[in-house]
C-alpha cells in the first residue's frame, strides 16, 4: 500500500546545509529552499555576495571538497564585521 506524502514548508528555507567549501578557485556552499532541496551558491568576490551557481559546480565535487576552517576566510564569506 502506496501512502501519500505531503510537502510540508521549510521553515529554515536559506539556511546553510553545508559549507563554505573551497572548490577550484572559489568558495561555495549548499542553501535549503522552500522544497526541502537545496541550491548551489557561489561567492562572488568582487561583489561581496553569494549568487546561484548556474551549473558552475555539481553536489558531488561540494560534498567532496574541503570545509574552509580559515577565519581570515570565514569572515569574508559570511560578511561578519572585524571586532
Amino acid at each position: 500500500m502506496m501512502r501519500a506524502m505531503m510537502a510540508r514548508p521549510d521553515k529554515s528555507t536559506g539556511r546553510v546545509v553545508l559549507g563554505p567549501r573551497q572548490v577550484r578557485n572559489g568558495y561555495a556552499r549548499i542553501v535549503a529552499i522552500s522544497d526541502g532541496s537545496g541550491r548551489i551558491e557561489l561567492f562572488d568576490a568582487q561583489a561581496g555576495a553569494w549568487r546561484e551557481a548556474s551549473d558552475a559546480c555539481t553536489f558531488a565535487e561540494l560534498w567532496r571538497a574541503a570545509p574552509v576552517f580559515d577565519t581570515r576566510y570565514l569572515r569574508v564569506l559570511s560578511r561578519i564585521p572585524d571586532c
